[in-house]
């Protein structure tokens, strides 16, 4: 039997206001607007190919073996995932499953989209979704395997529906498929390319990957097969990889390209003399500082809170966010559905108590901690503010720059180091997050460990709790122990800002900050 979103929500017992809440449609009500022309300006015009600028060098282009979140921009041209996503709402459609059901809280059965052809000629059905998700649950270089925890098995029953059946009930699991370990692969290409395959991609999407020079150029071509009516209207993409962004927006500036993502806000009053249209937006990303707490410094919490205590958030956010971004000690924003009250006051900016907290710990001299940071230059911006807000407290920061896509190998893979300054790219759902930061079994996670003992009982129940108030408190309480822990240190959530040539029509932000090309178009 199928069933829309509405019989899905009442299903479990909820309000259609309380099944976009949980689906994340509360996650940022404050979200700011665009302020280019909308999309309804004029009919899309078919044809050209965008020039895009992007700060960031994929770490992959096999969906389950990336260790960046901001591998997605890349992959989304070529790959589609099982379930959709609202990008404005974060709530769950159809994808390649067209539609979906629960026999029971512990079976949820896919109804897949029939004719869909991978780019390399190979047919998408069920026996290539039940290839995928086993993959994904079980390659020993997969990163997505805890999305996929509570997935026990998964059977073909029939030649496009397949059924995955859970140990738990699992809330998040549409969420889960919305993300990598939704994303269709060809079997046969994986299975022809081997390892060599996170360098040649074959999904469903709209664009093929034509070609892609390391660090230099990614170019991709339209998919003459596409299945949707609904197929994007530009014939190719080409993203260049541009590190800097000052040198990225000179380029659109020029009109060398046509669009750049993930601007510094003091750019923006530069892009807007320069007549350029921009895309603001909130969005869930979160900077933060990765902590490995199985060795020292960091084995000892209050070693910890003091790394907690001695962040200016207000004073980080001034200098290196024109203000724009949101100080946090939480991850999730105020107007998130999931937000806890209770961690508001907690960790306020306190040099001296930080000071007294090392020396509880036994170090009345401080603390030398080696972070790694991305080596481009407002990381080290933010890096270098930092440095001096820590040196206030007797932390003493060596700094390690190197390229984003060798941050995660070096701290969480190599596990070098003590911490690490990066950003969370966010995901639809907060148990995604718990997840990927503190299951000992995530790559992400570098301390290979729980950070609490009561924190996995507490990470299950968010995802195995289906009444909105009981997961709101159930998230509440993991958010608690986390901070109760320091087993991070939040700092700031991100803005979306992009810049692009007025003739570039069509684009939305969204929550989670990842530009997506499915609706851009060309004007006249």
């Amino acid at each position: 039997m199928r069933r829309t979103d509405d019989e899905l929500r009442q299903n479990i017992g909820l309000s259609r206001r309380q099944w976009l809440a949980l689906a994340g449609g509360a996650a940022v009500s404050g979200m700011m607007p665009f302020t280019g022309e909308p999309a309804s300006a004029q009919s899309p015009k078919r044809g050209g190919v965008m020039k895009i600028v992007s700060p960031h060098n994929p770490t992959s282009m096999d969906p389950i073996t990336g260790r960046h979140g901001n591998d997605h921009i890349m992959l989304f041209p070529v790959f589609e995932t099982l379930i959709n996503v609202d990008l404005e709402t974060l709530l769950p459609k159809p994808g390649l499953a067209e539609s979906w059901s629960n026999a029971d809280p512990l079976n949820l059965i896919l109804n897949l989209r029939s004719g869909i052809k991978f780019h390399d000629g190979t047919p998408f059905d069920a026996e290539a979704v039940r290839f995928n998700l086993e993959r994904a649950r079980t390659d020993e270089r997969s990163r997505v395997k805890i999305d996929l925890v509570f997935v026990k098995s998964i059977e073909v029953t029939g030649p496009l529906q397949v059924t995955l059946k859970l140990s738990e009930p699992d809330i998040v699991l549409l969420a889960v498929l919305s993300d990598r370990a939704g994303m269709m692969s060809s079997p046969k290409a994986i299975q022809e390319a081997g390892e060599r395959y996170e360098r040649a991609p074959v999904g469903t999407g709209p664009w093929s990957l034509e070609s892609w020079r390391d660090a230099e150029k990614l170019v991709y071509a339209r998919n003459e097969t596409y299945w949707s009516e609904k197929a994007p209207a530009l014939d190719g993409l080409e993203i260049s990889i541009i590190p800097e962004v000052n040198t990225g927006l000179r380029t659109l500036i020029a009109k060398q390209n046509d669009f750049a993502f993930q601007l510094a806000p003091q750019q923006k009053p530069v892009a807007e003399r320069s007549n350029l249209t921009i895309a603001l937006g909130q969005t869930v990303a979160t900077y933060q500082i990765y902590l490995n707490y199985s060795k020292p410094p960091f084995d000892n919490l209050k070693v910890r809170q003091a790394m907690c205590h001695a962040v200016d958030r207000e004073e980080l956010n001034k200098l290196t966010m024109a203000g724009l971004g949101e100080p946090t000690v939480q991850t999730l924003p105020v107007a998130h559905w999931a937000y806890n009250k209770e961690l508001e006051g907690t960790y306020r900016h306190d040099p001296e108590l930080a000071r007294k907290l090392l020396a509880e710990a036994g170090f009345d001299k401080g603390v030398d901690v080696e972070m790694f940071i991305n080596n481009d230059q407002r990381s080290m911006q933010r890096g270098e503010v930092l440095v001096e807000q820590y040196k206030k407290a007797n932390i003493r920061i060596l700094m390690r720059s190197v390229p984003v896509n060798e941050l995660g190998a070096k701290f969480m893979g190599e596990r070098l180091g003590n911490a690490a300054l990066s950003v969370y790219t966010g995901r639809t759902d907060p148990s995604q997050f718990f997840s990927i930061m503190f299951d000992p079994k995530s790559f992400i996670n570098a301390s290979r460990m729980w950070g609490a003992p009561e924190l996995e009982k507490a990470m299950a129940e968010c995802r195995t709790t289906f009444n909105l108030e009981g997961r709101k408190k159930a998230i509440g309480r993991v958010l608690k122990i986390v901070s109760d822990n320091a087993l991070y240190v939040p700092l700031l959530l991100q803005p979306e800002l992009n810049a692009m040539l007025p003739k570039v029509r069509g684009y939305k932000p969204n929550m989670l900050g990842k530009p997506r090309f499915e609706e851009v178009y060309f004007a006249s």
